[in-house]
């Protein structure tokens, strides 16, 4: 077992996915990450970025862009706002932030902005905590979780692209009254309907073979209508949601995903948006790792 998914390299990370609007982004806890890991302890302060120590993943980019240039043309292709000293007022007109680059450095300045501020996360681990963040394009890096990199600080930062055809499974979510939903009951019930077969127990034991023959149940019996119906339904009238939770299933591994809206996001983003167009082309996420394992999601992008 190895100490991180990538021991041997930086890895390549797609910095593309956070050239777009992000469907959902967790503003508050963007911003407690960024004030913990990356902002300068003075307002006034900045921290350089060497882009020699940054990888960026061909994969997400177009054409012949990403073979021909470097990676700090190529940054700068995707945000043109880190090539050239730039004034960007804040949400009060009173905070100021100038991102600069000139040679083989990025200089950041502290933002306001959790959009920006997740892309100076990105980068700021691309190039100082390389050993903390992992692309994650299938199940594999699963297998190479240890304690240690799961609870190590400060957290690891990882993107993982869900693939169309995943099953998207909704668990539980918190309504805007305080009241909790387990939406997974009802899922339970609604595709027992349909399929005429009950699930296995719940195993009582944590035997890792077990529980994926449980869970494999709800894999192969899945229907992204039904998923988004049954979450529409516990939300309801009580919506906008304070959090929704989700399982989602790599194969025979098993990934929890914790959203936090926090009251800010309609209920078509938790239910349409996540489960049936990410079932039908797939999901980029950016999230943190906690033990379980799961995430708790940054930023989520359409394809």
């Amino acid at each position: 077992m190895s100490a991180h998914p990538h021991p041997d390299a930086e890895p390549e990370l797609p910095f593309s996915w956070l050239a777009d609007a992000p469907l959902f982004i967790d503003r508050d806890q963007v911003s407690a990450f960024y004030d913990a890991v990356v902002m300068p302890e003075h307002e006034t302060g900045k921290i350089t970025l060497s882009t020699r120590d940054i990888r960026v993943s061909r994969s997400s980019t177009s054409g012949k862009l990403g073979a021909r240039i470097g990676t700090r043309d190529l940054l700068a292709s995707l945000f043109p706002f880190l090539d050239a000293h730039v004034a960007l007022e804040g949400t009060h007109g009173r905070e100021k932030s100038t991102q600069a680059e000139q040679g083989d450095s990025i200089e950041l300045h502290p933002i306001r902005n959790p959009h920006r501020q997740l892309l100076q996360l990105a980068l700021h681990y691309a190039a100082h905590l390389p050993d903390r963040v992992t692309f994650a394009q299938d199940e594999s890096w699963l297998d190479d979780l240890d304690r240690s990199f799961i609870r190590d600080s400060p957290r690891a930062l990882v993107f993982v692209d869900l693939p169309a055809g995943q099953a998207i499974i909704p668990l539980a979510a918190e309504l805007a009254t305080g009241r909790v939903v387990a939406i997974f009951d009802d899922l339970v019930a609604e595709i027992s309907r349909t399929v005429r077969t009950l699930p296995p127990h719940y195993p009582a034991t944590e035997e890792p073979a077990t529980k994926r023959e449980y869970w494999r149940w709800f894999s192969d019996n899945y229907s992204a209508i039904a998923a988004m119906n049954v979450l529409e339904r516990g939300i309801g009238d009580g919506g906008p949601a304070q959090w929704v939770d989700y399982r989602v299933h790599l194969n025979d591994r098993s990934l929890q995903l914790s959203l936090r809206g926090r009251r800010n996001f309609e209920t078509g983003i938790y239910a349409y948006s996540m489960i049936r167009r990410g079932n039908q082309h797939g999901l980029r996420i950016v999230g943190t790792l906690k033990s379980g394992p799961g995430l708790n999601v940054l930023a989520v992008f359409e394809k």
